[in-house]
């Protein structure tokens, strides 16, 4: 059934700890790159784990293919080749935005070696008549700010660029030339088409969510609906946002040394 999963691009790994201690994957968001996890990494004890950072399919140092679908099985073939290739077991798998997505994706359909599955600022969307008129509304806004930013290459472009440089953000959402047709497809194929609210309900793993309550990405609703289930623990944290910054990477560090 997983056969086909064996195949894909391996992946850059920017950052490895080493040793032979419990080993913690690190899977960034939507074009962004492993520098991401910096805040996370200064936090953590290299002599208690091994820490390892990846530049995901088509971002980064990671190889970008032009025949790519970048669907959330595409990236997830790649992670899995990559982590297959370094003999892991008993890990934790931490995904942050689209990470997450991956994260969860992969811990579903290969649950055996993964130890715990942290979700930081999941970005899950949910088509349910049962949301009220709030997350309704919210879910609609996004799927049409994703829709105008595939139509607008330039102007999406451009405002990256300003938004990066008008908030000093070192490593976040940096759509360029470089990764346009991998940020485009992942938008389209692992963020809007998704179904993994569902999955994540099933992963049977013992799963935390974190998110900031400035979260600019989420439906908080949605992430409240996942709180019934007993393998999944949810945290939300005042004065937060959706980025990966030094408080939210305490939090984040404090969880995993918990």
């Amino acid at each position: 059934m997983f056969g086909i999963f064996t195949k894909g691009h391996r992946l850059a790994i920017t950052y490895d700890s080493g040793g032979h201690k419990p080993a913690i994957v690190l899977l960034h968001g939507i074009a962004a790159t492993s520098k991401t996890w910096e805040p996370l990494i200064r936090q953590l004890d290299e002599k208690r784990y091994r820490i390892i950072a990846i530049d995901l399919l088509g971002f980064g140092n990671s190889i970008k293919p032009t025949s790519c679908n970048y669907s959330i099985d595409d990236h997830v073939k790649s992670v899995r080749r990559t982590i297959k290739k370094l003999h892991l077991k008993n890990y934790r798998l931490v995904g942050h935005s689209m990470g997450a997505l991956i994260a969860a994706h992969y811990s579903y359909l290969f649950p055996i070696h993964v130890k715990q599955l942290l979700l930081l600022s999941p970005p899950i969307y949910l088509n349910d008549k049962n949301l009220n008129l709030i997350a309704r509304n919210k879910t609609d806004f996004y799927m049409k700010a994703y829709d105008f930013i595939l139509k607008n290459k330039d102007f999406t472009i451009k405002n990256s660029q300003l938004l990066r440089k008008i908030f000093k953000i070192e490593d976040g959402i940096d759509v360029n030339q470089d990764n346009w047709m991998s940020f485009k497809k992942s938008l389209k194929n692992t963020i809007i088409n998704q179904d993994l609210f569902h999955e994540i309900e099933n992963v049977k793993l013992p799963t935390k969510i974190m998110y900031g309550a400035l979260d600019e990405f989420l439906v908080p609703e949605v992430i409240k609906k996942l709180s019934s289930c007993s393998h999944i623990e949810i945290t939300k944290l005042n004065g937060i946002n959706h980025l990966l910054g030094k408080r939210y990477a305490k939090e984040v560090a404090r969880e995993i040394c918990a």
